[in-house]
């Protein structure tokens, strides 16, 4: 007698007896796992993104863009070594003999980087190419310098006075460093750079988009099992269902967890890629700049007849180590370098601290050597040279300090993020497995009222 209102009644409430109500059942469990899912999918490309910007900054293209910086050094120092032994002659045998020492180590050290470029760059043909070519054209560059110091050694020529036919083959192998090969190197430290930057903006993206993606999917799952369990307690007067409940409040900590380790990975990725990689650049630049400046100041002794050139060069090349506005000579650059620089650089990698200070304060004390040398014209070459030469040593050594400070950041940060996303690719599919288990292990009974 009662069957027909009882089953009008639970119409209304939207539930029925039999298939009908099976089938209301199935469709709100279907609708909350796919809500799961989404979740889950949107968490893993987050992700996954973030791990493949980390591998790329930290441990692929960031390292070898360091790395082709160094190679750019070692160039620019075997070219400085080479000017230094045709400079000094016969009359400093201690000096010319160490710098041919160190040439002969560089130029083992730029065959091995040359190398370890090439099979780094792996199926990249843009940056195989370049250093290929850097290859074959510092294969030429040895064999000038290779003539040059072989006419040095037969002149056996006072410290100073080079002779023509020496200075003549020492050009030809300079204009190839500084007007093939350098370059070069520095387009190589601009491709993997490249590379660099489009990983982190597009990881940044992702990741923006994994943040909104699981903030609304996780959202539209928790209403989705609140759905269910509401339904499952209107239909079969039961306040709760444990697993529903299990699983809404791990859905909820997931939910949690993932905006947070998503929020982590996108800071982690912005100090690695600005406070580390970016500032680490800046400064591995000013080393290879500096390597380049000293170059300058050893053929502005060397060569007599193109000292301007060598002048100017210098003056380029300072102001983009801390940029002077209005500094069209030596003289004001030097003057301006009094009032300090926020451009430049060193400026770009400076942490304002001690380091920074001590930094600022040896570039400026390297400035002020190179004007005594260029004016001592009293002096013999070899005391001219080592005015600036330990004035250079002390710059270098506080910039290497800053350059390790900045590692450290930079290996740090990419510490962090790996750390955050360490155990994320087991714990995402196991946790998607086991919420869905858990959602239908308390459907299971319900359903079987059904029957």
């Amino acid at each position: 007698m009662n069957a027909a209102p009882d089953e009008a009644a639970l119409g209304r409430l939207g539930l029925a007896r039999g298939a009908a109500g099976a089938r209301s059942l199935w469709v709100r469990a279907a609708v909350a796992v796919a809500a799961l899912a989404a979740m889950f999918a949107s968490l893993a490309v987050a992700v996954t993104a973030a791990r493949g910007a980390l591998d790329v900054i930290g441990h692929e293209s960031g390292r070898q863009v360091v790395a082709t910086v160094d190679l750019y050094v070692a160039l620019s120092d075997a070219d400085t070594k080479v000017a230094t032994v045709l400079l000094l002659g016969a009359d400093a045998p201690v000096e010319t003999e160490a710098a041919l020492r160190e040439y002969a180590a560089l130029r083992g050290d730029i065959a091995k980087s040359l190398l370890e470029a090439h099979r780094l760059a792996g199926a990249a043909q843009t940056q195989r190419d370049t250093i290929e070519s850097i290859m074959g054209y510092y294969g030429q560059y040895e064999q000038l310098a290779a003539e040059a110091l072989l006419l040095a050694d037969l002149a056996d020529y006072p410290a100073g006075q080079v002779p023509e036919d020496v200075l003549a083959a020492y050009r030809a192998a300079a204009d190839l460093m500084q007007g093939w090969i350098l370059p070069q190197a520095y387009n190589l430290t601009l491709e993997n750079g490249t590379i660099v930057r489009e990983s982190h903006d597009g990881a940044q993206s992702a990741i923006g988009f994994g943040l909104a993606a699981v903030a609304a999917t996780g959202a539209a799952a928790l209403a989705a099992l609140v759905w269910l369990q509401l339904h499952l307690a209107r239909a079969f007067r039961r306040l709760l269902n444990p697993s529903l409940l299990v699983t809404t409040a791990v859905a909820a900590l997931y939910l949690f967890t993932g905006l947070v380790v998503l929020g982590a990975e996108r800071d982690a990725l912005d100090e690695a890629k600005r406070d580390g990689f970016d500032t680490t650049m800046s400064l591995k630049r000013a080393e290879a700049i500096s390597t380049s400046l000293h170059a300058d100041q050893v053929r502005y002794l060397l060569d007599p007849a193109r000292v301007d050139v060598y002048e100017q060069t210098f003056l380029d090349k300072a102001q983009q180590l801390l940029y002077i506005d209005g500094a069209g000579n030596l003289a004001d650059y030097r003057t301006g370098l009094g009032g300090g620089s926020d451009q430049g650089l060193i400026a770009a990698g400076l942490d304002r601290g001690t380091a920074g200070d001590a930094a600022l304060a040896s570039y400026a004390s390297l400035i002020d050597a190179d004007a005594a040398m260029r004016a001592d014209t009293a002096a013999t070459p070899a005391e001219r040279l080592r005015a600036v030469t330990d004035a250079l040593a002390e710059y270098e050594g506080d910039l290497a300090a800053l350059v390790e400070a900045r590692l450290d950041t930079f290996d740090d940060a990419i510490g962090d993020g790996e750390d955050a996303i360490a155990d994320f690719a087991f714990l995402l599919p196991a946790a998607m497995v086991s919420l869905i288990v858990l959602t239908f292990s308390g459907l299971a009974p319900r359903l079987r009222e059904f029957r």
